[in-house]
Order: structure tokens, then C-alpha cells, then sequence
């Protein structure tokens, strides 16, 4: 049922992103409606989950390392002459602030709904980040510059969500290097952080 459960989601992201526009919204509230249900069950069942509230050191250590991470990119995108302003720039505090509330929300389906049961299934922590983090550096195919970075990004967050169960500084920091790559990065790489479909339809 756990695995069947992990498919279902996959399938439904995986059609959200490779189906044509007309489409991509009704798949997208399925989807949504798919996750909620989900989360309804996952809280219902209580003992895999075993959420908790980050500890201090680790939310501050999580979230300046990503800070810090970010900075770098954006230093060095600056002295490369890559550095460019945020797409839609009109209102880029509310773009951003959309961008951190959806890095959550990733990190949340990320772990709580993919990690937690593939550990339950495989019943080992380290298959199980390794597996998260490839399906998740999948969903964000072809593109080349996320596709790496996720796979990489989403094994060291759900190892830290294997030792901490916390998911809330692993979104900041999941939104606080997606910014600054959204921002350092070139449109003609990173077609304004597309994926899927949306990648391949992408006109500058």
C-alpha cells in the first residue's frame, strides 16, 4: 500500500509536468487534492512520520549554510557578469516570497511524502535518501542546471531529515539557493527555473 501510494503521487507530478497547458491545471488541483488526502493519511497513521520542531543549532546551521551558499553564487555569478534580475521583476519581493513558501511545500512532499515511506519500504535511511533524491532530481528533467543540483540538494536534505525530522529549515534553505541560482544563472540555461514541458516550450 506504501508503495503503491509513493507511484500514485510520482505519476501524478511526473503527468502534471510533461502534459500540455490545457491540461497542466486540472492535473495540477488532481495532484493537489492527491497530496492533501495523503497528508490527511500520513498524520493519521502518526507513528512513521514522527515530525518534530527543528532544533535550534541545526535550523541556524541549515539555513546560514544555505545563506551562505547563496551569496557565493550570487558573487560569483557577479563577477562573471551572469548576474541578472529576477524574472518577473515587477514584484520580485512577491515572487520570492511565493518561490520560499514553494520550496517548503517541495520539501514537505519531498520528505514527508516520498522519504518517509520509501524508508518504510526499503527499511534503510541511506537507500531511501537516495532514492528521494533521484526522483526528485528526475522530476526536474531536462533541465541541466536543476537536474544535478536536486539530486545533489535532495540527498543532503532528507539525510538531514532522516536524523532531524523537521522540515520547515530545509525549505529555507531549499529557497534560499533556488533564488540565487534563479538569479546568477542564464536565462538560456536555467529558461526562468522551467521544467518538464515548460522547459522545452520555453521562448526567451
Amino acid at each position: 500500500m506504501v508503495l503503491c501510494e509513493v507511484a500514485i503521487s510520482y505519476l501524478l507530478i511526473m503527468a502534471t509536468l510533461w502534459t500540455e497547458r490545457s491540461y497542466q491545471r486540472w492535473l495540477f488541483w488532481i495532484s493537489a487534492a492527491w497530496f492533501l488526502a495523503l497528508s490527511a493519511v500520513t498524520v493519521w497513521r502518526k507513528k512513521p512520520l514522527r515530525l518534530k520542531l527543528p532544533p535550534t543549532g541545526m535550523a541556524a546551521l541549515t539555513i546560514v549554510a544555505s545563506a551562505l551558499a547563496a551569496g557565493g553564487l550570487l558573487a560569483l555569478a557577479g563577477a562573471l557578469g551572469t548576474l541578472h534580475e529576477l524574472f518577473g521583476g515587477k514584484t520580485p519581493l512577491l515572487h520570492a516570497g511565493s518561490y520560499l513558501v514553494w520550496a517548503v511545500v517541495q520539501q514537505y512532499i519531498q520528505q514527508v511524502l516520498f522519504f518517509s515511506r520509501l524508508e518504510q519500504v526499503f527499511r534503510s535511511g541511506s537507500l531511501a535518501c537516495f532514492t528521494a533524491a533521484s526522483m526528485f532530481a528526475v522530476a526536474h528533467l531536462p533541465n541541466p542546471v536543476l537536474t544535478p543540483v536536486t539530486f545533489v540538494g535532495g540527498w543532503l536534505l532528507s539525510e538531514l531529515f532522516r536524523r532531524y525530522r523537521t522540515v520547515l529549515p530545509l525549505g529555507i534553505g531549499h529557497g534560499l539557493v533556488g533564488m540565487a541560482l534563479a538569479l546568477s544563472v542564464p536565462d538560456y540555461l536555467q529558461h526562468h527555473m522551467r521544467v518538464g514541458i515548460s522547459y522545452l516550450r520555453y521562448v526567451s
